[in-house]
């Protein structure tokens, strides 16, 4: 940049010692000298303008020639002046032709505009010489009619003399006198010839002036009309780009992602600075990955692929728009993982275990924490490892034990062989007496194991026991202990049911000796060791004020838990102290 501007420089109003009356703001024009000088040469048109002259800036001693009436000074490329200075705004300032001269205005710059040093905010006249700063850029603006020099206009060539010698001779002759009226004024051809040569200048300079004025207002009709259909033709661009976003924003609206990233690239190419399309678009990029996440969720809940929805949906962004329908897909995700469990346990109930077991797999991938699942799957799986486990060699007969044959065919079902084997050796050893004695009374009861009681059925699985001396139960016992652990079973329920905890807890307990692999006794007992603890809490807030209330409840506890439980020591050791 080079130094502060100079003074701007305007003519006076007063319009200097020769002005007219008139007064006017702009220049001058010089005056005309009169005498016997040659007269002043008004400069041609061709010199008769105006001009911009860049004075300081990367374009320093650029000019540009103003013929038009309008121009726009910018950065940009389509404006009419272009300063490549990235301290000019793309539209800088508007320069404007009007009668008296040159008007120049800011077109709302980022860095204002000065004109001799001074910071303008409307439309200013331009003088000769005046400095207009744009940014790091100045540009000086030169009237060259007034900077052109007037040129005087040679004299015409005097008429020529005679010579010295014919005149000192002819001088010497009288001079005849004629009157006025006798003798006419001779017309000299030479100035009658420079009169029409004068008049036909000026007719022809007013005829050139007309044309000019009709030539002028034409082109500034057409100028007018180019800009206003320019006008139109930017209106309906604009239109157009208006309602190609508003599309975008209404798919945007209805979710519809991929198309709106159409509509908005499109909107791209059109107009790649249309205020927030970035943010529109980035916002497409961003929730199109997500829409297709949410598609592909909704896809593995139709075919119940609970581990993959997971999956898909943890994939989706946190500040994704469409949070409704994540919530909605995370409530169907949770209900199906129900609706699952629900169905693993109907298979499990049926021995189909390794459909339950893949179902609470998959439902335990999408939620780790999902309690019913848990236990179905830790059931199938202890199942299936029972089923699956090859049995045992049959263990070499001992010789020495005369009643073997006979207890081997016992636990492989067949009851009668088993008691004419032991029968045989009742005279060998007591020990088949017994071992007799407890097949008889276990086929009597056998017959009659639709009838069996509880007792009853407790008795026939505890003579299997004595026979079978540990080698597990028996055919018939297996069989006899899913019906004893259906009849404990209800029994423990009923028990529960009426508030019986401890029965409740013993008939569950035998259930599973019946049946270890009963899924209900085996809920059944955790919900009375949770029901153990609630007791052992009233217990123990009753323990001070009413210890005579507290005792009972404490001995409940005790019984409903096994000894090893935590609950049963501190109930039992309460007791202890209560009671002293």
């Amino acid at each position: 940049m080079s130094n502060s501007p100079p003074t701007r420089r305007r003519p006076s109003a007063s319009g200097g010692s020769s002005g007219g009356s008139s007064g006017g703001s702009g220049p001058q024009r010089p005056a005309r000298r009169t005498g016997t000088s040659a007269p002043l040469r008004t400069p041609s048109r061709s010199s008769n303008g105006y001009k911009l002259v860049v004075s300081a800036g990367p374009m320093e001693g650029e000019e540009f020639v103003l013929l038009e009436d309008e121009y726009v000074v910018g950065r940009s490329k389509e404006a009419a002046i272009c300063i490549q200075d990235s301290s000019v705004s793309r539209n800088h300032i508007l320069l404007r032709r009007v009668d008296s001269g040159w008007m120049v205005s800011d077109l709302g710059s980022g860095n204002g505009t000065l004109v001799n040093g001074e910071q303008i905010t409307e439309e200013v006249p331009l003088a000769n010489g005046d400095i207009v700063t744009l940014g790091d850029t100045e540009v000086t603006f030169a009237d060259m009619a007034n900077s052109t020099m007037m040129v005087p206009v040679a004299p015409a060539p005097s008429r020529p003399r005679p010579s010295a010698g014919p005149a000192s001779a002819s001088s010497s002759r009288p001079e005849r006198v004629r009157s006025a009226r006798a003798t006419p004024k001779p017309v000299d051809p030479l100035e009658a010839r420079k009169k029409k040569i004068i008049m036909g200048a000026i007719g022809g300079v007013a005829l050139l002036a007309v044309l000019g004025l009709v030539a002028l207002q034409v082109r500034q009709g057409k100028l007018a009309a180019q800009r206003q259909n320019q006008a139109r033709i930017e209106a309906d661009r604009r239109a157009k780009l208006g309602a190609i976003f508003q599309d975008a924003k209404n798919l945007v609206r209805e979710g519809r992602w991929t198309e709106a990233r159409d509509k908005l690239l499109e909107l791209q190419a059109l107009e790649p600075e249309m205020g927030g399309l970035k943010d529109y678009l980035d916002r497409a990029e961003k929730e199109i990955p997500n829409q297709k996440h949410l598609v592909a969720v909704t896809e593995a809940l139709k075919e119940k692929k609970l581990s993959v929805a997971k999956t898909e949906l943890d994939k989706v962004t946190q500040d994704t728009q469409m949070f409704e329908q994540v919530s909605l897909l995370k409530r169907n995700l949770r209900d199906a993982g129900d609706a699952q469990a629900r169905e693993a346990r109907k298979l499990l109930d049926l021995k189909q275990l390794d459909e339950a077991k893949r179902i609470t797999d998959d439902v335990l991938l999408a939620f780790e924490s999902h309690r019913d699942a848990k236990l179905i799957n830790e059931e199938a799986v202890r199942l299936i490892e029972v089923r699956d486990r090859p049995p045992p060699p049959p263990p070499p007969p001992n010789p020495g034990k005369p009643w073997e044959q006979g207890v081997t065919r016992f636990v492989d079902g067949d009851l009668s062989g088993a008691v004419a084997l032991v029968n045989a050796c009742v005279s060998k050893s007591p020990k088949c007496k017994s071992i007799l004695k407890d097949m008889t009374e276990f086929g009597s009861l056998y017959k009659r194991l639709e009838d069996l009681d509880a007792k009853g059925l407790s008795r026939l699985l505890a003579l299997d026991k004595d026979i079978t001396e540990g080698r597990g139960p028996s055919t018939m016992a297996r069989n006899a202990g899913t019906r004893a652990a259906n009849i404990f079973y209800k029994s423990a329920s009923s028990a529960k049911t009426s508030g019986q905890w401890a029965r409740a807890v013993e008939y569950a307990r035998r259930t599973l000796q019946a049946d270890p692999g009963h899924v209900g006794a085996s809920n059944l007992l955790n919900d009375l060791r949770t029901k153990a603890k609630d007791i052992y809490m009233q217990a123990y807030a009753l323990k001070d004020a009413n210890p005579e209330d507290a005792i009972p409840k404490f001995k409940e506890v005790i019984s409903m838990t096994p000894s090893d439980d935590e609950t049963h020591g501190k109930a039992k050791t309460w007791l202890e102290k209560i009671s002293k």
